[in-house]
């Protein structure tokens, strides 16, 4: 028993040594997750922050795909102009302003035998539709050429004329520039 109390100090000995080296000399880190590009940093022992990595190296990200330039439109425009008295017509259309369209309606109604052509209607990128009943006539407008014919039929009928003929059409859309 002698023997086993002579080795138990230096064994005690070294287990202190080795706990204090361990204990005092390795600080503790905590362990933090920082994201790709990031590293752990603080003061001391608490490192819990995390801070740009200056040598890390972002992977490649493919360069933007250059855009498509944005469509640009043009307006069109048609206008319909009449001489009743006559039974005269005279159109325009897919003209670049109002003001050009109605001009040349009533320019073709006078050129076709108009003496006292009225400007019916002028249309901007859509359609126009002429119904002529037994006692008159409806032109009406519409994003479609059924449309237009649609609101020029109601409107003839409201007024009580028989309307059944559809006697013009025409659509000026605008036209794709870019």
């Amino acid at each position: 028993m002698l023997a086993l109390n002579q080795g138990c100090p230096k064994i005690l000995l070294l287990l202190l040594v080795l706990s204090f080296v361990l204990c005092h000399h390795l600080p503790a880190r905590a362990q933090v997750a920082c994201p790709p590009g990031m590293i752990p940093y603080g003061t001391g022992a608490n490192q819990s922050v995390c801070g740009a990595d200056p040598g890390y190296q972002s992977p490649s990200i493919p360069a933007p795909q250059p855009q498509a330039p944005p469509v640009k439109w043009a307006s069109r425009w048609g206008a319909v102009a009449t001489d009743g008295h006559r039974g005269t017509l005279g159109v325009a259309s897919d003209m670049s302003s109002q003001s050009s369209a109605e001009k040349q309606a009533m320019k073709d109604c006078k050129d076709k035998g108009g003496e006292q052509c009225v400007l019916d209607v002028s249309y901007g990128n859509s359609c126009v539709a002429m119904i002529v009943g037994d006692r008159g006539y409806s032109v009406k407008t519409g994003r479609t050429t059924e449309e237009a014919i649609g609101f020029a039929a109601k409107s003839c009928s409201a007024s009580g004329d028989n309307c059944r003929r559809v006697y013009y059409t025409n659509c000026s859309l605008a036209i794709r520039t870019q």
